[in-house]
C-alpha cells in the first residue's frame, strides 16, 4: 500500500489545514505546465494527486488510517515469526508457513531438532499417527502439492 503521507511529507498526525498546504506545495512544483513534458515529474504529480485524494476527504483518510493500522498489525506479526525462525536457525526472510513434520517424524523415528529424547515417546504427548508414510505425502508436506 502506498504511504500517501509520506508522498506529501507529512507525518500521520497531520492536520487538514498541513494536508492542504503540503498538497498545494506540491502541485506548484509538479504541475503540467511548470513541468513541461517531463514523464517522471508528472507520474509524481498524479502520485499527488492520488495521495491528497485519499487524504483530503475525511471519510476516504479514517479507512486508510485503519488499513495502515491492520497492515502494521500484519507486519508485526510477520516480524515476530521471522524472528522465532531466526532464533530456531531456520533460514528464510519471507518464509512461508512452518510445513507439518508430523510425516517427517514418522519417517524418522523422532522430531527434528530434539535428538534422541524423541525416540522413545512419553506419555500421550509423544504418540503420533503410526503406520507407513507415503514418500508423496511426505514430500507435499515440505513443499506442497505439485500438480500434474
Amino acid at each position: 500500500m502506498k504511504d500517501y503521507y509520506g508522498v506529501l511529507g507529512l507525518t500521520r498526525g497531520a492536520g487538514e489545514r498541513e494536508i492542504k498546504a503540503a498538497y498545494r506545495k506540491l502541485a506548484k512544483q509538479y504541475h503540467p505546465d511548470v513541468v513541461k513534458g517531463d514523464k517522471k515529474k508528472e507520474a509524481r504529480m498524479y502520485e499527488i494527486q492520488e495521495a491528497y485524494g485519499c487524504l483530503g476527504d475525511m471519510k476516504q483518510r479514517e479507512q486508510y488510517d485503519q488499513r495502515l493500522e491492520e497492515q502494521g498489525e500484519k507486519g508485526k506479526q510477520t516480524e515476530r515469526k521471522q524472528t522465532e525462525r531466526k532464533q530456531r536457525g531456520m533460514p528464510g526472510e519471507k518464509a512461508g508457513p512452518m510445513p507439518d513434520m508430523d510425516a517427517f517424524e514418522r519417517f524418522f523415528g523422532f522430531q527434528a531438532g530434539k535428538g534422541m529424547e524423541t525416540y522413545h515417546p512419553k506419555g500421550d504427548k509423544g504418540k503420533k499417527t503410526e503406520g507407513a508414510v507415503n514418500a508423496e505425502e511426505l514430500f507435499a508436506s515440505f513443499f506442497g502439492k505439485i500438480g500434474r
